[in-house]
């Protein structure tokens, strides 16, 4: 069929091709400086490090915080494999969290027995991912970590730009939070992350492990290492390329203009798929920056995705639950119904199409395929 509308496009900023055009020339090879310079001012932390990809944000972070063998660590189990796939890496252990099943985000409830039951020296941390883009009760979060005497993590992949308490997430409490610039994409035309921290002990450890553990390295423009320099300990590459860089950082210039029309797009959604039968919209706030928008149908998702395939129109299933998977359920021991929220969820959810490059025409027939499938599904 001609005229698919994709799930996701990316959408290239006004500044994309000349800050691209910068580094082809030569004439500013200083785009990851200028990222991780602009990306502290706008979130308003005191370090941030560019990575290569989100999921070597979130590794560095484990490194910085010295993540060993038989550490443990919770997180939810509705997350993408990048969170628990980086703690079994280190050969510790992820303790796995259901969800609630209004914004899809762990159970703080469950959460709380979850550290209770797991104290020890060996409890290390916990991982807060922010599904669909919606917010999990910070505040909680925070005082149960001091109580327990674990760090927080956020990852922040689907939440960049969104506030807490009047202050960008990254700077609102955690220890670490990581952001991705292509959250959860394969095949992307760009890759980029980025930890933030307000702690500087955790940003000095992460700066040395960030590139194969040197000291006194430095690098000319065109990214020559000098050769004098020390290895003190094991890191990694972990850094981003200038190119990337320069597209990044045009995407974050963009970014609260971006967030403006996914919010326009999630009103217009909200007032045409008022009322159908079989769907049911999500409950929004002034927080959500409509990473995502996430419905639930009522019987039958599968069939109720396939028919909107049929008339070109791409949907999403955001995420398979990690005890579904053939390793982790084998690793862990894990049964079908040991997460029921979230296996429930799985089965009710499906995520449409919502980005900034998304016109209105597109809208319109996103919304009119709902609903000719919606009349006619049993």
């Amino acid at each position: 069929m001609e005229n698919i509308i994709e799930f996701f496009k990316p959408t290239i900023q006004e500044n994309t091709k000349l800050y691209i055009d910068d580094v082809l020339s030569f004439s500013d090879n200083a785009k990851v400086k200028k990222l991780e310079d602009s990306f502290a001012e706008f979130i308003g932390c005191n370090y941030a490090i560019s990575t290569n990809s989100g999921t070597s944000a979130l590794h560095l972070a484990m490194c910085a915080l010295d993540f060993k063998r038989g550490d443990k660590v919770i997180c939810s189990i509705n997350v993408f494999p990048s969170v628990p796939e980086s703690v079994r890496h280190f050969d510790a252990e992820p303790i796995f969290v259901d969800i609630e099943g209004k914004n899809y985000n762990i159970d703080l409830n469950k959460l709380e027995k979850a550290l209770e039951k797991n104290q020890s020296k060996k409890l290390k941390a916990v991982i807060v991912s922010h599904m669909p883009g919606k917010l999990n009760d910070l505040d909680r979060i925070y005082e149960m970590a001091k109580r327990y005497k674990v760090k927080v993590i956020e990852d922040a992949s689907n939440v960049m730009g969104a506030k807490y308490n009047g202050k960008y997430i990254g700077n609102s409490g955690a220890d670490i939070t990581i952001f991705s610039f292509a959250p959860h994409l394969c095949n992307s035309i760009t890759n980029g992350g980025m930890m933030v921290t307000n702690d500087k002990k955790i940003y000095k450890r992460a700066e040395l492990l960030g590139f194969h553990g040197m000291e006194r390295k430095s690098c000319d423009e065109y990214g020559n290492v000098n050769y004098i320099y020390d290895v003190v300990d094991i890191g990694w590459k972990y850094d981003i390329s200038q190119l990337h860089a320069a597209y990044c950082l045009a995407d974050l210039e963009g970014l609260e203009q971006n967030i403006e029309r996914r919010r326009e797009i999630a009103k217009k959604y909200d007032t045409l798929l008022a009322n159908l039968n079989h769907v049911k919209l999500p409950e929004r706030d002034e927080n959500d920056i409509c990473y995502m928008y996430m419905v639930e149908i009522d019987k039958n998702r599968d069939h109720f995705v396939n028919e909107l395939k049929k008339e070109g129109v791409k949907v999403s299933v955001q995420y398979m639950p990690l005890h579904l998977t053939n390793y982790y359920k084998s690793k862990y021991s894990m049964k079908v119904f040991d997460y029921s929220v979230a296996l429930g969820s799985f089965q009710r959810v499906m995520s449409l199409p919502i980005y900034s490059s998304l016109t209105d025409e597109e809208l319109d027939r996103v919304v009119e395929a709902i609903k000719k499938v919606d009349a006619a599904h049993i």
